[in-house]
């Protein structure tokens, strides 16, 4: 049965409010009657066939749960949700109240974000699954709530228990609210978010709880008498309410540039940086004034226990500029932690030595009223992220595949560029007398092919030293400056090294971030999770270019067109090397046509090879882009997997094994065996690899053929391969 949503101003309403929690009613078949603030993840968790039994494991059982111990019962559902619930009398019918369905521990709160974004949750559209994510600093509020509820009067549930759904609300004047409440447009979508409250006039006659009651931080604020006797909060919250939709309209970095903003025009906040957590630091989300002059850098970890004292004090944090120019005093930086879910999730800077108490405890509660509607605004853009980046990297991948096109390094550099959102972007590749050549460009102002001393400024010594650089503001940097043809219309760029084994075979670089912006350490790690297979592409086009047609026919099967055992030797030695100083797994899978001896006697050989073409099309057809097949010799096969463990390597071998049982043949049915082994960063050269994917193949060539083996110890018992 679908819950009744009450009327605007009914008590469960203003509860709701109050205490910045959900409330639900349920009677005894666990039937939500009644539902005031539900948390967004609920309204879609419950009613799914693959969370809802989940969820009545929890809330579902509620109802029991809380009439057997005859009085209230507190638990954290299976999504990391706190709930108390308690008996409640409507017209003398048994009723339980859950409250709550917030996020209490921090902790929980990331494990839930993180599967809306990675994992199970994923399915859920973000702009409903996030609409209204109530986090708690403490579970205080529960507590209060019900205490609030049993000193209610209950009459108010007498129509939910009485009447069915359809004829609820006693008069048309009462249906006709109701219907107005739901079908009103709502300016502000975060009106009923994190901090549950929503800002209106206040009357002589009653004033509105106040919502920071309900804040971020591990402390209830009590400024009803403040509400009362200071007009200027209430201008506050108008002006936050106008603000607060802007922020919905752009991008999560520019909305923390228009905090800053709106903080300079309605405070007088002239210079002011906002930061946002990065695993144990702070990185600079946005800067405003007289602070963009020169780089900052704002050496506190979060958990320092300066930051803890802020935020138990709600006071500012005092810091002051370490280097100086002659003559100058030293900049002071205040700096507010901003709580989100029980953690520091921001920080506010204002470059001001004295800020007046009452000035900075307005400041204060806008950061939190602000920065929980910034959060959600950060997470709808990480999903966003998250699904623009998977698409882009199966594109990049299946793009690897074709390399040889006459356009394949274009292609590649712009989808690479797409990874970063870089407007700019080149590929630079080693040449002769350690110079280097232009291989791919997008978006450049100058013809790069003929462009002079190409490199000299930065790129070549980011691969003499193997290292990528990150420079956020080249204005600040200490490089010489570029040519005025070059017409880079941003400061921020990344030099990268594409590196094979131990050496430095090309640079790839980035720069007009789009919308402005600077590139950041997010953007390394896309194209440290790239890089492999950039080297392992450039490297084979480099080989075919550096030792000519003959040269790549000795490492190339002409039957197959995959490269052979030669190849796969050296690769092998290089991987190996690679593997150990990284940690990262390899795997190797040996491949063999089951009875092929009598296909060729029976069909004549032409038949065979056309066999033996179609297993390579069938190999090429399920590697992934940095993964290598080679014909070994005769009817065998091998695949090298990088950066790859042996449960992923026999999901692969198994994807293989199948795809050539259920491919048509010429003359008839054709399977394979496949033989796994891998390795860790500890142990094994080439030749025990090799020898242990031999080992698992005659394995499955014992065990009736047409199956994948994978090695283990318990075959080092004999010395038979096949």
């Amino acid at each position: 049965m679908e819950p009744v949503i009450p009327p605007k101003g009914t008590i469960l309403e203003r509860l709701a409010a109050e205490n910045g929690v959900a409330i639900v009613v349920v009677d005894e078949r666990s039937n939500e009657i009644a539902a005031v603030n539900n948390n967004s993840m609920c309204r879609l968790l419950y009613p799914s066939t693959d969370f809802g039994p989940s969820c009545a494991e929890y809330c579902g059982k509620a109802f029991e749960r809380a009439n057997a111990a005859g009085g209230p019962i507190e638990y954290e559902c299976y999504a990391g949700l706190t709930c108390k619930a308690f008996p409640v009398d409507g017209s003398g019918r048994p009723l339980v109240a859950i409250v709550g369905r917030t996020f209490v521990r921090s902790a929980n709160y990331r494990k839930a974000t993180d599967k809306a974004i990675n994992g199970d949750w994923r399915r859920f559209p973000p702009s409903e699954f996030f609409d209204n994510v109530i986090l708690s600093g403490s579970s205080n509020q529960l507590e209060r709530l019900e205490r609030q509820l049993e000193e209610s009067d209950k009459s108010f549930l007498d129509d939910y228990v009485k009447q069915p759904k359809k004829a609820r609300g006693k008069t048309a004047a009462e249906t006709e609210e109701i219907q107005a409440f739901h079908e009103k447009p709502v300016t502000d979508p975060f009106e009923s978010s994190l901090l549950n409250y929503k800002l209106e006039p206040e009357s002589k006659a009653e004033k509105k709880p106040d919502p920071f009651e309900s804040s971020m931080v591990n402390a209830t604020i009590d400024l009803s008498e403040a509400l009362r006797e200071q007009d200027q909060d209430l201008a506050d919250r108008e002006a936050w309410r106008v603000f607060i939709p802007t922020l919905l309209k752009v991008s999560y970095r520019l909305a923390c540039r228009r905090i800053l903003e709106f903080l300079s025009r309605h405070y007088g906040i002239e210079s002011s940086l906002w930061l946002q957590r990065e695993g144990s630091t702070f990185e600079m989300a946005a800067v405003l004034g007289d602070l963009e002059d020169k780089p900052i850098r704002i050496e506190i970890p979060v958990d320092d226990k300066r930051i803890r004292a802020a935020v138990r004090d709600d006071s500012p944090i005092v810091l002051k500029e370490l280097q100086t120019e002659s003559g100058k005093r030293p900049r002071v930086i205040q700096l507010f932690p901003v709580v989100i879910g029980g953690e520091v999730r921001n920080a506010l800077g204002i470059a001001r030595e004295n800020i007046a108490p009452e000035l900075s405890a307005r400041i204060l509660k806008f950061c939190r009223y602000v920065a929980s509607r910034l959060e959600i605004l950060r997470l709808r853009d990480a999903v966003a992220e998250q699904e623009r980046t998977s698409r882009v990297l199966k594109e990049f991948n299946d793009q690897l595949r074709n390399i040889g096109s006459e356009s394949y390094w274009q292609r590649l550099t712009g989808l690479i560029a797409q990874l970063v959102d870089a407007e700019r972007a080149s590929l630079l590749i080693r040449g002769p007398a350690e110079t280097l050549m232009s291989k791919a460009s997008i978006g450049a102002a100058v013809d790069l092919a003929v462009y002079p001393d190409l490199g000299s400024r930065v790129a070549r010594t980011i691969l003499e030293k193997g290292k990528p650089a990150l420079v956020k503001d080249v204005t600040k940097a200490s490089l010489s400056s570029v040519a005025a043809e070059r017409n880079y219309r941003s400061s921020s760029f990344i030099s990268y090294p594409i590196i094979l084994g131990e050496t430095g075979i090309g640079v790839m670089n980035f720069t007009d971030k789009m919308g402005g912006d600077q590139f950041s350490k997010r953007d390394l790690d896309v194209l440290d999770s790239i890089a492999p297979q950039i080297a392992m592409a450039l490297d084979r086009v480099s080989l075919q270019e550096r030792l000519g047609e003959f040269a790549q026919l000795s490492v190339t099967d002409p039957l197959t067109g995959l490269l052979n055992r030669r190849y796969i030797e050296e690769r092998l030695d290089e991987e190996i090397s690679r593997s150990s100083r990284s940690g990262e797994p390899i795997s190797f899978l040996m491949l063999d046509v089951d009875e092929f001896k009598s296909y060729n006697d029976r069909f004549g050989h032409p038949a065979g090879d056309e066999a033996l073409r179609i297993v390579g099309a069938i190999l090429q057809q399920n590697l992934r882009g940095a993964d290598v097949a080679v014909r070994y010799g005769g009817e065998e096969f091998s695949v090298l997997l990088p950066d790859t463990n042996v449960e992923e390597a026999e999901a692969i071998a198994e994807r293989i094994r199948s795809h050539v049982e259920r491919t048509e043949f010429p003359k008839r049915k054709v399977t394979v065996s496949i033989g796994v082994a891998s390795r860790s960063s500890e142990d094994g050269d080439v030749a025990e690899l090799v020898l242990a994917a031999d080992k698992a193949l005659f394995r499955a060539k014992e065990s009736g053929r047409n199956n994948v083996q994978v090695y283990d110890q318990n075959l080092d018992g004999g010395e038979n391969v096949h």
